[in-house]
């Protein structure tokens, strides 16, 4: 069987480097426990632009937005050029596992919101960039493409994955399915009510695994910030309740619950998957074979 390892995680908010250190001795204790697919939240690293809709992002030509833009963009991460993305090949193929988690990425002046996917022979596999940033998102994340959506076919397990609310876009989801994907990796900001439904949703209607991943984002994670750098630090700070709590939780392709959710907390949730039961699940419904009716709907 694979042992898929969801890492949820707060990142070391706009430090890249920092924070990869923090994830990377996460992905260390997942491989001691036995994990061969690692996976982790949407732009972890160097974070999510959570600051967006409190502090007005939408100003036009403000000042303190093009700072903190700028600073973002500072710390996203060139695929070809990060020290960071050398040094997570290197990491993937000590460990000879499979890693698939969220960054910024940057390209030109650009940001996109990408879920990455390093194979255990230390080379990048693919990147999906977000197809359409929600809302808010738009004022720092560029539209993404059709280049990475695409199964990997990892020990006998067909893995793919989408970004946040794209999860939601029914022809995003059966460009997977007509791949026949067996284990779906949904990445989130973090948000328990978010995941709660769409996870055991998924799952039913692909008849998969499905590992939903989130971060974590608390008023305490930007207390490391000076206001020269990030001034809407004081807004962050006086925010009530957590930004992000989680919510990451694995589901089977019953639509079952068994690993999660977790709340409020960092930590590692794991589960076997067995494909076998993907198909076994498969025999009275598989949407990517005997019931997907391509003499009616065209496959692409």
């Amino acid at each position: 069987m694979l042992k898929v390892a969801s890492i949820q995680i707060a990142p070391v908010f706009l430090d890249a480097q920092k924070t990869w250190k923090k994830l990377s001795e996460h992905i260390k204790l997942a491989h001691a426990d036995g994990a061969n697919l690692v996976t982790w939240g949407e732009t972890l690293i160097p974070g999510y632009p959570q600051w967006l809709s409190p502090a007005g992002g939408a100003k036009f030509n403000d000042p303190d937005q093009k700072h903190v833009y700028a600073k973002y963009w500072q710390e996203a991460l060139h695929l070809k050029e990060s020290n960071i993305i050398q040094e997570m090949k290197s990491l993937a193929k000590e460990l000879e596992i499979m890693f698939m988690g969220g960054i910024a990425e940057k390209e030109g002046g650009s940001i996109y919101c990408t879920l990455l996917t390093i194979g255990p022979d230390g080379e990048i596999w693919g990147r999906h960039r977000k197809l359409k940033p929600t809302y808010e998102e738009r004022l720092v994340w560029a539209d993404g493409d059709r280049k990475g959506l695409k199964t990997y076919d990892y020990q006998e397990v067909k893995v793919g994955g989408l970004n946040c609310w794209e999860n939601w876009l029914p022809l995003a989801r059966a460009a997977l399915h007509l791949q026949e994907e067996m284990l779906h990796i949904a990445v989130w900001p973090g948000s328990s009510n978010t995941t709660s439904d769409i996870t055991r949703f998924i799952a039913l209607e692909g008849r998969s695994y499905v590992v939903s991943t989130s971060g974590l984002l608390r008023q305490s994670d930007f207390s490391h910030l000076d206001e020269t750098e990030f001034p809407m630090k004081q807004i962050m700070e006086s925010n009530s309740r957590s930004w992000q709590n989680g919510g990451s939780m694995i589901v089977n392709p019953k639509g079952e619950i068994i690993a999660g959710p977790l709340i409020d907390q960092e930590g590692i949730l794991y589960a076997d998957i067995d494909p076998l039961l993907v198909i076994k699940e498969r025999q009275n419904l598989d949407i990517s074979g005997h019931y997907s009716r391509f003499d009616i709907f065209n496959k692409p």
